[in-house]
């Protein structure tokens, strides 16, 4: 893969330079995490409320886990856990090329401490709801990730992994949801205000066995 010359604006925020211009304590965030100016900058993102799905990529886990190497370095003080959710975590499954981040926090409130390094990594705070913040990377043109800050170990936080982890032990189940994704899709017309309601009662069916399942 060919990298750009200049490193992106995370990992610019990541370096340490001393008075000589040398980087002595982000060298290894700089080498290995730098932007692409070809095909990683192709590998995901989409423009915002549209849906378009992608076969999958084993590329996915990799970039999940540069940007929670970024995340950690940045918020770490204040989270549990940071885990890869969503169809980009699952195997086999087509997509939304976005990938899914949930973020587990100590304390819900710390989440205002995390705004300002969050802006300084590319990520714009977008919703808050009772049980979560949402943050987005990317401009409007190509939203790259979704971020979702929950507390760890809540209900929300159990359901995006109880969900993820089903799927990914239940082929059947998951190839269910690659056929009913496909069809919403097809149906909405790429509108995403009606192609993600359309999965909400099947989401709350998997949540179900899954916790049947852990009894």
């Amino acid at each position: 893969m060919v990298h750009s010359d200049v490193p992106c604006k995370a990992a610019v925020h990541a370096m340490h330079m001393n008075e000589f211009g040398e980087d002595r304590v982000g060298q290894f965030v700089y080498f290995q995490i730098r932007c692409s100016v070809s095909e990683e900058a192709l590998m995901i993102g989409l423009q915002r409320k549209i849906v378009k799905l992608v076969p999958y990529s084993p590329e996915w886990p990799r970039l999940f886990a540069q940007e929670e190497r970024l995340l950690r370095a940045s918020i770490g003080a204040y989270v549990v856990d940071i885990q890869h959710v969503g169809s980009t975590a699952i195997p086999g499954m087509e997509a939304k090329p976005i990938i899914d981040i949930a973020v587990g926090l100590r304390r819900l409130e710390d989440v205002e401490k995390c705004i300002e390094p969050l802006e300084r990594l590319g990520y714009e705070y977008d919703e808050e709801h009772p049980d979560r913040h949402f943050f987005v990377k990317g401009d409007p043109s190509r939203r790259t990730h979704y971020l979702h800050m929950v507390e760890w170990d809540s209900e929300t936080w159990r359901s995006y992994i109880r969900f993820r982890d089903y799927l990914r032990q239940h082929k059947e189940v998951a190839e269910e949801y690659a056929r009913l994704k496909r069809e919403l899709a097809r149906k909405s017309q790429g509108n995403r205000d009606l192609y993600t309601p359309g999965k909400a009662e099947f989401v709350q069916s998997v949540l179900r066995m899954a916790e049947r399942e852990d009894k």
